[in-house]
């Protein structure tokens, strides 16, 4: 009679772990990174008989090949995703109706063209020299836009290596508590936190995951190592004399230098910085210079309205800060150079070799080509994001396949174990009743 009682509350305990196991599990059913969890049960024999169930400590269900690949196509997802972020928004900028360097050279040599008609026109002539400040501005604009974002990937790359510092750091932390702590039921929050920092730490820089016997991480980057056991490194940038940004790695008393092809977002903003934003800066200086000599240099072969010679319409310095910029100079409207001949200065001769530089140079294409050039990185970066976000998006589902809490199941199984455990306990009911019945019995 006894034994009947030690079965039904061993079975009666069984359900219960299992209700509280399932409970956990549509309770964390919205918390990032979670894998359910279950307890396995196994039939206590003794001899042949069945003496009751013992159960298991309550586990994860998750893969670690499944995480393994979800970490690295996050990888992808980061750095196509910066990519097109920070080339996205300079091409909104870029792109704009005031500040599209077509457009502004179109508006220039519409001014030109009016001037056919009346070359002595003051008020044209001053239109002109308008749309010539107008294009100065214009190009002026977008090289400060670039510097600008130049200080801001700077900015971003610090910001990104703290949040590396932090997330390895953390993930160190996490190592040493599950180390403590063993591969239990204790242990399976701090293993999911963990797993949820990797797959953050992936999206910044590629990252190798190793997982050792007591049951750590050990990670590394560009084959170095990034994490092991407690301890974790400290990345920090540097410029060398050319001014490359290079990066830094320090680890107790080891220092390393690693490669910029970091992968994941900060890889990403260096290699924006080298192939995007350097090179389109290259081009703005390039087309400023390229109309400042040739409409200065078209402007004094001819002569001004008092028979003077033509004298330089725009300039191009460079300010303080380094940033290249087109200005026009005090040139009145009487001082363009339009007329070819000396005696006749209101003829406006030179005005078709001044239009004629709209398609007999290569100021035209140098315009197109700082849009076009951007336009078409995105246009790579974006094609390449979707691809990244759906082979992360397939490795994820299958991870959520395995890993994640399905309510309906849960469900499912709370009726069951409730079931469960309501008839181990009218066997404990049953028991009694026969135990009363037999002492009623021997009295």
């Amino acid at each position: 009679m006894m034994n009947l009682f030690t079965i039904a509350a061993q079975g009666a305990q069984a359900a219960q772990n299992q209700i509280s196991v399932s409970a956990g599990n549509i309770a964390n059913q919205q918390t990032a990174g979670y894998s359910r969890q279950s307890i396995t049960q196994t039939a206590s024999v003794v001899g042949n008989l069945g003496n009751g169930v013992k159960t298991s400590d309550a586990s994860r269900i998750t893969d670690q090949t499944l995480n393994q690949a979800l970490w690295r196509t996050q990888s992808s997802v980061g750095y196509y995703q910066s990519l097109n972020s920070w080339g996205t928004s300079l091409e909104k900028v870029i792109s704009s109706s005031t500040t599209q360097p077509s457009t502004l050279l179109t508006s220039f040599f519409n001014s030109v063209s009016a001037l056919t008609s009346q070359p002595d026109s003051t008020a044209y002539r001053q239109q002109l020299i308008s749309s010539a400040t107008s294009l100065a501005n214009g190009l002026s604009q977008t090289s400060q836009t670039l510097a600008d974002q130049q200080t801001s990937i700077g900015q971003q790359q610090q910001s990104t290596l703290q949040q590396v510092n932090q997330l390895s750091s953390q993930i160190a932390d996490l190592n040493q508590q599950i180390e403590r702590l063993g591969g239990g039921a204790e242990s399976n929050s701090l293993q999911d936190q963990r797993d949820q920092q990797v797959k953050t730490l992936s999206g910044l820089l590629e990252v190798s995951v190793e997982k050792t016997d007591s049951g750590s991480y050990t990670l590394t980057t560009q084959g170095t190592m990034l994490v092991e056991g407690k301890q974790a490194a400290v990345l920090s940038s540097t410029t060398d004399a050319q001014g490359n940004w290079q990066l830094q790695r320090r680890m107790g008393q080891e220092s390393s230098t690693l490669s910029a092809a970091t992968g994941g977002q900060l890889g990403a903003l260096h290699d924006y910085q080298q192939q995007v934003l350097s090179p389109l800066q290259t081009q703005v200086t390039d087309l400023m210079q390229s109309v400042s000599d040739k409409v200065n240099s078209t402007l004094a072969n001819g002569y001004d309205l008092q028979g003077e010679q033509g004298k330089a319409l725009f300039t191009v310095t460079k300010d303080s800060t380094g940033i290249t910029r087109l200005a026009t100079t005090d040139l009145t409207p009487a001082q363009l150079g339009l007329s070819l001949e000396q005696k006749t200065p209101a003829n406006g001769d030179n005005l078709n070799a001044l239009s004629g530089l709209q398609t007999a140079s290569d100021i035209p294409d140098q315009a197109t080509a700082i849009t076009s050039h951007l336009a078409l990185a995105n246009s790579q970066s974006s094609n390449q994001l979707a691809v990244a976000n759906a082979v992360t998006q397939q490795w994820q589902q299958q991870r959520d396949n395995l890993s994640a809490v399905n309510k309906d199941e849960e469900a499912v199984n709370l009726q069951t174990y409730l079931q469960s455990y309501q008839a181990n306990m009218k066997v404990m009911s049953v028991g009694n009743q026969l135990f009363s019945e037999l002492l009623t019995l021997f009295s």
